[in-house]
């Protein structure tokens, strides 16, 4: 009897195996359902996206899942956006009435948002740290360098004005425990966006100029850790 019915078989079951690596489940609004290309172009992305990932950080969880919603609460610039809900789930917001729909702003832009959101996935599991602004902007600084460095992102919250950041950096430490995490990291109410993401970046490239580690090396290390090798000791 012939072994190559056998051999395919084998072949296919390890392929749907590999593919349920991945979950993604795609939510639909009462206006709005997810295409099959749409989806096709978004699965793909995703693939390749974590097998990039999981050789910089090879404690990326393997079973991932991942939530594809319509929605117009998103970073204007992107016209999406994304959080990450350890130990291994990513929810990504997509305006699918954005130019150039929902298959343009993935091949842009889910990329770079995945790096993102798995450092998240990776150091969340490590991390002992508190939910303070300051613990927070180091991890989004992390995170926002991560992206820049190894998958060529140029968002402007990982940018950060080089005469304002270390005045900036002594607001953020100058704060109370208590101090309220969003205003700090996405909109002040002065008008100023990302403090926290473009402080905490700037806090992650002292680190990493001086320990000579990448945003990848660095991703479990402890917040006062990387103040510390940022020169920003409390």
């Amino acid at each position: 009897m012939s072994t190559r019915p056998i051999i395919v078989c084998t072949l296919a079951v390890l392929a749907g195996c590999a593919q349920r690596d991945i979950e993604i489940s795609y939510l639909r609004s009462e206006s709005y359902t997810f295409s099959r290309a749409e989806r096709s172009t978004i699965r793909e992305i995703a693939e390749h996206t974590a097998s990039e990932v999981r050789r910089l950080l090879p404690a990326l969880p393997h079973k991932l899942a991942i939530t594809v919603r319509p929605g117009d609460d998103v970073i204007a610039e992107i016209g999406a956006t994304a959080s990450a809900v350890a130990p291994a789930d990513v929810v990504w917001t997509v305006d699918p009435s954005r130019p150039g729909g929902v298959i343009q702003i993935a091949k842009t832009h889910l990329r770079p948002t995945l790096f993102h959101e798995f450092h998240h996935l990776v150091r969340d599991a490590d991390s002992r740290s508190s939910r303070s602004v300051i613990a927070s902007a180091v991890t989004e600084g992390m995170a926002s360098a991560f992206e820049r460095d190894f998958a060529g992102a140029d968002y402007p919250w990982a940018q950060y004005p080089k005469d304002a950041v270390e005045e900036w950096a002594e607001e953020l430490l100058a704060l109370p425990a208590d101090a309220p995490v969003r205003e700090w990291l996405f909109r002040h109410p002065d008008g100023r966006r990302w403090i926290g993401f473009r402080v905490g970046t700037y806090w992650v490239d002292q680190a990493i100029a001086k320990s000579g580690r990448s945003s990848a090396d660095l991703v479990s290390t402890p917040t006062l850790q990387i103040l510390s090798l940022a020169g920003a000791a409390r």
